[in-house]
């Protein structure tokens, strides 16, 4: 009797193989999440481990959804994936938990950081006017943008200043009060350090922008740069705003560190993340401008705002005294 011979499953086999290699993938990436999230928490001792940390949201994201991936297979990874949850979760859910703030604000500031190859000086102009600030802070400005600034804006903002910081950009302010530059802090720190009388009131104003801690040096010069911006902004005793991009996220370690240090408050804790860099990219945006203050303020109002052909959304805080008048 003649028999014939079984064919072979090789489609089976090829879906088969297909598979187990997918799932070699996913479990790959679910170590390596994790190891990412862990080194994060080790940024403050070598800059390539807090560029990981930047990214808490989008792990999170990422995470959750390894996590239920694992669970529908019914594999154990989904433990490790866990992990990497929970540290997430840990970093993002304050800043998620809004706080409702109430109050007439008495001064309402924007920052923003318009990039200094921005020749769309129009879209930059008229950004800046449609937000009614009191106090306006250009970072990334050229000679060429603070003359615009100047014509364009100057009756609105008749007291203003420039400071160069790196590079090709410097800081401009723009003040509906009059304001008092304290020269030697520019000189010796590259950044902004002035006094402005607002409602009768002194009020003191640091405004930082460092190099982008992409390098071991540049990630050196950041963190003196920010740390004595902090530091100045917390020895002040009359109330006081430090505002700038920061080229750092509210997830770092190094910013957690400073915050704890000096006891300043992140104008948008407890109102939310907003991300203002890279401007267009969504969900991969991470927040890296910022504005604290000391115990003289307290934020009534927090939202973010767009410059056309500028990689950063500005920010718009406002601001109540929370000291008596003396």
């Amino acid at each position: 009797m003649k028999t014939e011979a079984i064919p072979t499953p090789i489609k089976n086999y090829k879906a088969e193989r297909n598979f187990n290699f997918w799932q070699s993938t996913v479990a790959f990436s679910t170590y390596a999440l994790l190891l990412v999230c862990i080194l994060g928490r080790f940024g403050s001792y070598f800059f390539f481990f807090e560029l990981f940390s930047h990214f808490a949201v989008q792990c999170l994201g990422l995470s959750v959804f390894l996590m239920i991936y694992w669970m529908l297979f019914r594999s154990r990874m989904y433990v490790i994936a866990l992990f990497s949850v929970i540290l997430n979760a840990w970093l993002v859910i304050p800043w998620l938990q809004t706080e409702t703030s109430s109050g007439t604000a008495d001064i309402r500031v924007m920052h923003t950081n318009v990039l200094f190859t921005n020749e769309n000086y129009g879209a930059i102009v008229e950004g800046i006017r449609n937000e009614k600030a009191d106090i306006v802070l250009i970072a990334e400005a050229t000679p060429i943008i603070f003359q615009h600034f100047r014509k364009s804006l100057g009756a609105e903002y008749p007291y203003q200043y420039m400071v160069y910081t790196k590079s090709h950009c410097y800081n401009v302010i723009g003040s509906r009060f009059p304001i008092e530059v304290d020269h030697t802090a520019v000189t010796a720190n590259r950044m902004m350090h002035i006094y402005a009388n607002v409602k009768g009131r002194k009020v003191a104003l640091v405004s930082v922008h460092p190099k982008t801690p992409l390098s071991p040096t540049w990630f050196t010069l950041r963190n003196e740069r920010i740390t004595k911006a902090f530091e100045l902004t917390a020895q002040e005793k009359v109330p006081a705003i430090l505002a700038g991009d920061f080229n750092i996220s509210v997830f770092s370690p190094i910013y957690e560190s400073l915050v704890n240090k000096t006891g300043l408050h992140a104008a948008r804790k407890g109102i939310g993340i907003f991300p203002t860099y890279r401007n267009g990219y969504g969900p991969l945006m991470i927040p890296i401008d910022h504005l604290f203050t000391n115990d003289g303020f307290k934020a009534v109002g927090f939202h973010t705002a767009d410059i056309e052909d500028s990689d950063h959304k500005a920010i718009v805080v406002d601001l109540q005294f929370q000291q008596k008048k003396p």
